[in-house]
Parts: structure tokens; C-alpha cells; sequence
């Protein structure tokens, strides 16, 4: 708690609590007058507009329920099946179309409140048709003379506002007349009769006012044509309303709303002339003007009491801000020395808050200066983040202002980003390995941060760790897109050089979309570097544009099915070496065409599957066998042919053939070890897989394949090396002629030279020249 400050109150003192005062309460005051004298005045005239208002839209309305009666009259007075016909129709034998009248009756009282029922009556056929009263004919002369009465009128349309029903002798009803047909004065030979819902009627005018107010209709003979609302009214209320009909009938106001004091009472009256089917009738409301301006009364008085509240808590306020006004000198010198933990001998709190002050600022300069420093590792772990599509949830205006906070004021820029990928590193001849893959990109990232540093500002490169790295530039909006794409494409021609002379590397380069919007940049760059995989495998450096690159069909254009097949054997038979040669075979095939990485790996991962099928219907357990690698996406991860053929040598064919070998039977192994050391020694005389195969009471094909998985060669090619390696020793140690070695070995003579030049490079004669020089032969070859 803040202790207060031991100092005398002075004139200094009194002088600031009255300057307080007179800044705290004479606005108040003021306030509070106007308040009370002008918008007291203002309210009152807006209740008054808002009741005339709501008045007028009450009057409107039963305007609208008189409009769309009057509509339904005319229509039914001229209805084209209201003809004459009528007169003789009979209405027991036409029955269907006498139920056709009443549903029409049933319809018009349906289509407005104000309509009680509709009848039709027919003169000549003496009845009387009505949704009301059905069918009927007339039985008394009383009603006939009444009804017969109507049709005497010279009128064709007119109202009756006394009008008795036949079935309710003492009643009495506001009726419209209308005489059939229609449009003819005389010789009517019936009439309609839409009888009026007073009780509907009586509500809509009722509705006009509330509380002690009074609301009436009548006509132009000033004939009342509502009902009283209660059923005994007071003689105040017929009283007021018939001193308001003659007021209203004797002058004519020109705005229909007026003031009108009876017995002290002021009323606000407003009135409305309604003019439909030939009569005028005028709506009357009026309302004590007590009842109106209430509420004003009340916000009167309130804002009255609101200003002598306002003005006391003002006083008091002033006098709490005067003892106060001297605490935020004495709190901050606390706050420092709180701060410090230590007492400052200075009397003067100014001269002690500025020194202290420019300690701060100084400690304040320092902590931004390792802010400062420290913000490039902060911008860059954020962009790595950005780029990485981590920050997906974020806005295009969050985005830049978290770059603005690190330094890169990227607003009102447009955004471009640049894909490398290196290769060739297996074709060093061993000068790196793949541990130095890390090192190498990052020696390319270098490379290309200084080549932009020269030119661009706004420039981040991304170390993907795996021989390629990603460029995000932020380029000034000014730029068109060919400005942008001639700076890349010098940029780019100068990291191919400089890639190519320093690190002895290829390169393929891709050029992303350029984009106005930062948030699209992270799916650029992903579909920049899904781009890498359409790159030409023929090409030694590569540039891309996705601005014009087109996708073309990558389903590969011809996949060698047989070589896949004699792959798939191979593996079978546990070779490797001729799966591994058939592999590679196989690898040229896809790379022709000028088929692009993408389809190399698209042919590689259908042989794998292809391979993956064969192995699973050995029983093998892949899981046990690969040690849980996921063999697609790790064969996704490489990109150069050759090492992709190396994957499928030791990490695919070699861990299987030797699981196959291993589970092999061991007397098998035993009869093929005895097979091996027989065919040494009778490779001179005329043998065949067959003969074998009968001594070993064994099937030929089966033969075959047991003495390819465990010595790794066919039958056939190891008879042929070891006749070959025959005939390297006679060709040296003896001198008989080709044609005696070729009869030896149970060859055609032009045979074994052919087999001997496809196994050595040249032929038996060149062998035995090159094998005896310096030694003397005396015969030829």
C-alpha cells in the first residue's frame, strides 16, 4: 500500500482542488440541463411521431383488410358464371354446381377477417344459398319481402349497416349487397350478401388505442359502426366519443391529428377517412396525452436525479483526485528504488526518476541489441516451419506480421521460390560417399545464399538434407513476371556453373509459380519439388520452369515385361548376379525413350512389387527379413539409376537369396557339393543335366533348379566354364589343334571359338599367342 506524502496542504493545493472542481462538476452540471430542458422536449416530440406513426399504420392496415374486401366484391359482382342462367337454374337437380357456389363461399369468407359469411339469393327460385345458412328456401314473407327489398335499390353495389339475418330475427348485421348480374340496375334477379364480422371489426378498430383512450368508426351520415367496448359503457365515453365525431364532421383538419382538452383532460386525436364501395367512413383514436408522454416523465425525473448524482460523486471525486495528485511521483521513485533494493540519498525525486530512467534506457539498449542478434536463427527456424506447411492455420496478415517482427517486411511483395537437386555423386569414383551427402548440400546451400546475396534481399534457403535444397524469395511488387523470370534464370545458369566447377556435381533446377500471396508459398514449393521427378535422366544439368511446365503422360511408353519375367526367375533360382546383371538390363531399357526420373521410378516400384509377391509366396517373413523397413518409401528416397540398382542388389535380392539358401535342405546341399566334384572330373566326356538327373532319380527341371540356388550358376554356363577353363589349359600346355580340343570337349569346332570369344574377348589362336610368347612352339593353331 502506498503511504501518503507527508506534506502540508497549501495554496498550491486548494488551487489544483478548485481548478478540479470546476473541470469536474460545471460539465456535469451543465450536461444535466441541457439534458433536462432540451431533450425532455426532444423525446417528447419522438413518442408523440412514434404513436401518430403507429397510428397511422394501424389505419393502413384496416385500409388494406377494406381494399382486399372491396376487390372481393368486385370480382364477384362481375364474375362471367353470374349470369343469367342463375335465374333459371335449379339447384336440387344441379346439384354439383350448387357445391361449386359454396366452396366459392367458403373461399371468400376464408380470404378476409372482416368477412362474417356470403350469401346468394335467388329471386325467382325464392332461395337462399350461403355457407352460413346452407341451402334454404324462404318460408316466411317477412324475409321475402326483406330480401326482395334489397333488389328495388338503384344501386348495384351498396351497403346495408342494419341488415337482420332470416335465421336471426332480432339482428343486426353491416351487409354488402351486390345485384346480379352485375352492372345492371334494375331486373336483378338475385343478389349477394356478405355479411360483416363485427366482433372482427370492432377488434381492429380497438386496436388503435390502449388504457383509457377511445377508438370508434363511423360513417359519412354519422352513423356508428363500432360496437361500445364494454357492454355498459360509461356516458364519459359515448359522451367524448360523440363530442369528437361532431368536432371531426364541423371542421376539417388539414394533418387529421389534433389536441382536444374534455373535462381537464388533454387527448391526442387522430383520424383517418376510408372511402370503399361508394361510402366514406372515418376511423377515430384518441389517447390522453397523460398516457403518451409518460415515459418522458419519467426520463425526465431520472435524468434530473442522474445529474444531482453526477454533480455529488463529481464533488467528491475532486476532492479524492487533489489528495492523489502528488502519488505517481511518489509511487515511480518507489518503483525504482524497489527496483534497485536500495534507498537514494537524492531530495530531489525528478533529478532521481531521470537518472535512474537513462539506467533503463541503457539495459534496454543492450536487451535489443541481443534481440536483435538473435533474430536471424529465429527467423529462420520460423520460415523452415513456414515452408514446411506447418503453419497452415495462419492468415496472409498474420504471416507478414510475424516476418515484419523478425526483420522481413514482406508486405506488397510478390514471391517466388527455386528447387536443386544434385547428382552424379556416385559417378565420382569414390571421391564422396552418401555420409557426405549432408555436407555437400550444405556446401550448396552456400554456394547459392552468396550468389543471391549479391543481387537479392530477401532470401532464405532451405537445406532439405538430402542433395537438394530450397530458395524463397520476396521480390519488390515492380517486378513483372518475365523480370522475375529473367533474374532466375540468370541466378540459376550461375549455380549450374558454379556447382559444376566446384563440387564436380550435376544439378537440375526447378522454378516454381510465382505467387502475390505469401500463405500459397508453402504449396509452391511442395509441387517445385514434386517437379524434380519429371526431369530428363539423359540431361546433365537441367533447368525447369513451372510457369510453363506442362505435365505430360508419365505412364512409361513401353515397360520390358520380359526382362521382368527373367528377373523374377533369376530371384527364384537364387542368382544373383544374373538378377542383379538382368536388373541393370533392365534399368537402360526404362531410361530410353527420354523417359524422365518420374518413370524410371514408376517402372523400379512396379518391379519391386512384382519382386515384393514373388518373395511372399516363398513363406518368407518380410517384417523378420527387412528388419521393418518400408521398402517403398525407401526405395522413393533415391534418385540416381545407379544406386538404385545397388538398393535392389543388397537391401532386396541378396537378404532373400540368402534366406533361400540357408533354408535349403542340407542333403540336397550334400548331393550337389558330390554333383559338383563328379562333373569336374568327367568334364571330358559327353554328360547332360539328364544323365545326372537319371543317376540322382531325380526330375531334370528339378536338378536345375537345385543346383542353381546353391551354386549360384545354371547348369549349362558351369559345363561351359569349366570346358573353357579345358581348353585355356590345353591351348597352353599341349599342341593340338583347335579342331582335336573342340572333338575333346565335344564341341563343333567354329562353336568353341565362338564361346571361347564371348567368355576371354578374343579368340582360342590369340589366347595361345599371347599365353606362349618368349617360349618356343613348334606347331601352329
Amino acid at each position: 500500500m502506498i503511504k501518503p506524502i507527508g506534506r502540508s496542504r497549501g495554496s498550491f493545493f486548494w488551487k489544483n482542488l478548485g481548478l478540479v472542481l470546476l473541470i469536474t462538476c460545471i460539465p456535469i452540471a451543465f450536461i444535466g440541463i441541457i439534458l433536462y430542458y432540451i431533450g425532455t422536449s426532444r423525446i417528447e416530440a419522438e413518442v408523440n411521431r412514434a404513436h401518430q406513426n403507429q397510428l397511422n399504420l394501424s389505419i393502413q392496415q384496416m385500409n388494406d383488410y377494406l381494399t382486399n374486401l372491396e376487390h372481393s366484391v368486385v370480382r364477384l359482382a362481375f364474375d362471367r358464371s353470374m349470369d343469367e342462367m342463375l335465374k333459371n337454374m335449379d339447384l336440387i337437380q344441379e346439384f354439383s354446381k350448387t357445391n361449386e357456389f359454396m366452396k366459392s363461399f367458403s373461399l371468400i369468407t376464408e380470404s378476409n377477417s372482416l368477412i362474417d359469411s356470403v350469401s346468394l339469393y335467388l329471386r325467382d327460385a325464392d332461395k337462399l344459398l350461403g355457407d352460413e345458412v346452407g341451402f334454404q328456401s324462404i318460408r316466411m314473407d317477412e324475409d321475402r319481402k326483406l330480401l326482395e327489398s334489397l333488389l328495388e335499390k338503384e344501386r348495384t353495389i351498396y351497403w346495408n349497416y342494419s341488415l337482420k339475418k332470416i335465421n336471426k330475427p332480432n339482428s343486426k348485421n353491416k351487409a354488402i349487397i351486390i345485384k346480379l348480374p352485375g352492372g345492371q340496375m334494375y331486373g336483378s334477379y338475385g343478389a349477394f350478401i356478405i355479411y360483416l364480422d363485427q366482433d372482427k371489426l370492432n377488434t381492429m378498430v380497438y386496436k388503435l388505442v390502449s388504457g383509457e383512450g377511445v377508438a370508434f368508426l363511423f360513417n359519412e351520415n354519422g352513423d356508428y359502426l363500432t360496437t361500445p367496448r364494454n357492454n355498459e359503457p360509461t356516458p364519459d365515453q359515448l359522451s367524448l366519443e360523440d363530442a369528437l365525431k361532431n368536432q371531426i364532421m364541423k371542421e376539417n383538419f388539414n394533418d387529421h391529428l389534433f389536441k382536444y382538452e374534455w373535462r381537464n383532460q388533454i387527448y391526442t386525436v387522430s383520424y383517418g377517412k376510408i372511402a370503399k364501395l361508394g361510402s366514406k367512413w372515418t376511423v377515430v383514436s384518441a389517447t390522453p396525452l397523460s398516457q403518451i408522454t409518460a415515459p418522458v416523465t419519467f426520463l425526465s425525473r431520472l435524468i434530473l436525479w442522474i445529474s444531482m448524482v453526477g454533480l455529488t460523486i463529481g464533488l467528491l471525486l475532486s476532492w479524492f483526485a487533489s489528495n492523489k495528485m502528488y502519488a505517481p511521483i511518489y509511487r515511480l521513485k518507489n518503483l525504482f528504488e524497489a527496483s534497485r533494493n536500495n534507498r537514494s540519498e537524492e531530495k530531489d525525486e525528478i533529478i532521481y526518476i531521470e537518472n535512474q530512467w537513462r539506467q533503463h534506457l541503457k539495459e534496454q539498449q543492450a536487451l535489443d541489441m541481443r534481440i536483435k542478434q538473435s533474430i536471424p536463427a529465429l527467423r529462420e527456424s520460423f520460415l523452415l516451419q513456414f515452408l514446411q506447411g506447418n503453419l497452415y492455420t495462419h492468415t496472409e496478415s498474420e504471416i507478414i506480421n510475424k516476418m515484419k517482427q523478425l526483420d522481413w517486411d514482406v508486405e506488397n511483395k510478390r514471391f517466388a521460390v527455386m528447387v536443386a537437386q544434385l547428382h552424379g555423386l556416385s559417378d565420382l569414383g569414390g571421391k564422396f560417399t552418401e555420409r557426405d551427402a549432408q555436407l555437400i548440400t550444405f556446401a550448396a546451400s552456400n554456394i547459392i545464399l552468396e550468389l543471391c546475396s549479391e543481387k537479392l534481399k530477401l532470401v532464405h534457403v532451405t537445406n532439405f538434407q538430402d542433395l537438394s535444397v530450397g530458395i524463397f524469395f520476396a521480390l519488390d511488387n515492380s517486378f513483372t513476371n518475365e523480370e522475375i523470370k529473367g533474374l532466375l534464370n540468370k541466378l540459376a545458369h550461375d549455380y549450374i556453373v558454379s556447382v559444376n566447377n566446384v563440387l564436380r556435381l550435376r544439378i537440375t533446377i526447378v522454378m516454381g509459380k510465382i505467387s502475390d500471396s505469401i500463405v500459397e508459398i508453402p504449396n509452391v514449393l511442395d509441387q517445385t519439388r514434386k517437379a524434380l521427378r519429371f526431369r530428363d535422366l539423359h540431361t546433365t544439368n537441367q533447368m525447369l520452369d513451372m510457369n510453363q511446365f506442362m505435365i505430360e503422360n508419365t505412364s512409361l511408353k513401353h515397360f520390358p515385361s520380359e526382362l521382368e519375367r527373367d528377373i523374377v526367375h533369376a530371384v527364384n533360382m537364387g542368382l544373383e548376379e544374373e538378377a542383379v546383371r538382368l536388373i541393370q538390363q533392365f534399368m537402360i531399357e526404362l531410361q530410353s525413350n527420354n523417359s524422365t526420373e518420374l518413370m524410371v521410378h514408376q517402372g523400379m516400384m512396379k518391379l519391386l512389387g512384382t519382386l515384393h509377391d514373388t518373395i511372399i509366396k516363398h513363406d518368407v517373413n518380410l517384417y523378420t527379413l527387412y528388419e521393418g523397413i518400408h521398402l517403398y518409401e525407401q526405395l522413393m528416397q533415391i534418385s540416381e539409376p545407379d544406386p538404385i540398382v545397388d538398393w535392389f542388389q543388397y537391401k532386396l535380392i541378396r537378404p532373400f537369396i540368402k534366406t533361400l539358401t540357408i533354408a535349403y535342405d542340407s542333403n540336397m546341399r550334400e548331393t550337389m557339393n558330390k554333383l559338383h566334384g563328379q562333373i569336374q572330373q568327367e568334364i571330358l566326356l559327353d554328360i547332360s543335366l539328364e544323365m545326372y538327373a537319371d543317376q540322382l532319380q531325380m526330375s531334370s527341371s528339378k536338378l536345375s533348379k537345385a543346383f542353381r540356388q546353391i551354386n549360384g550358376i545354371n547348369f549349362i554356363d558351369f559345363i561351359i566354364r569349366l570346358r573353357i577353363e579345358k581348353c585355356k589349359e590345353l591351348l597352353v600346355t599341349t599342341d593340338m589343334k583347335i579342331n582335336d580340343i573342340a572333338g575333346l570337349l565335344h564341341y563343333q569346332p567354329s562353336h568353341l571359338i565362338r564361346i571361347f570369344k564371348k567368355s576371354e574377348g578374343i579368340t582360342p589362336r590369340q589366347y595361345r599367342e599371347k599365353h606362349t610368347q618368349g617360349n618356343p612352339s613348334d606347331s601352329s593353331a
